[in-house]
């Protein structure tokens, strides 16, 4: 019997794309994350507003948050194929168990965009013409959709830290401020806020020092 040529299927250039620079999808992620939220703002504190308030909020928003909107998607897209990407170059390294959490909590995090994101894109299109009550509590419901995201950034940190030894994906003294994040996430409101800013600033530090050190053996 002759030798079978060995045909390797070729990668798309998207693909390529995206297992080369995937690393730094998650600091993409974080820096659209932090102008969309300079962009929309704070949702109006139901607790102390009252029902004319609350509904002149939403009324009045200029364009600006439709663009907000439409940047939050683009965010959600981004830190999506970041969880793909790192949940597959960890499984590549050898980790098992905890190589899906961190797709889970992407996958935790983009559901709360998207909900956070029709929400809005309710109350900006017809807040107006929508019954007052169902107004406050889609406000309200905006003002604490902090839940999933919880979750996610947990998932992701313990994730990553814990195989941190194993991958060399990110170095040992990043994985304790992960730890970190994680425990802070877990303390009751309000500290657990704390640790949505420290998570902020820990994944973008992460997403670049992945992207280096994958790129130099790319």
């Amino acid at each position: 019997m002759g030798n079978r040529p060995c045909h390797r299927r070729e990668e798309s250039p998207l693909q390529r794309f995206i297992e080369r620079f995937g690393a730094l999808f998650g600091a993409v992620s974080i820096i659209g994350m932090i102008v969309m939220m300079s962009i929309e703002g704070e949702p109006p504190d139901v607790s102390e507003k009252t029902t004319d308030q609350i509904v002149a909020h939403w009324v009045d928003l200029g364009g600006g948050a439709w663009f907000g909107l439409w940047l939050g998607m683009l965010v959600g897209i981004f830190m999506l194929l970041w969880g793909l990407w790192t949940s597959n170059a960890l499984r590549e390294r050898g980790v098992t168990i905890l190589a899906p959490t961190v797709a889970v909590g992407t996958v935790c995090i983009a559901v709360g965009i998207g909900v956070d994101a029709a929400s809005r894109l309710a109350l900006l299109d017809a807040a107006e013409h929508m019954p007052t009550a169902a107004v406050v509590a889609l406000s309200a419901m905006l003002q604490y959709l902090w839940l999933p995201f919880l979750f996610g950034m947990f998932l992701i940190t313990v994730g990553v830290s814990a195989s941190a030894k194993q991958t060399g994906l990110i170095p040992s003294w990043l994985a304790w401020p992960g730890y970190a994040t994680a425990l802070i996430l877990v303390i009751p409101h309000p500290i657990a806020f704390i640790g949505f800013l420290v998570f902020g600033v820990w994944l973008l530090l992460s997403s670049i020092t992945m992207f280096r050190r994958t790129g130099a053996t790319a």
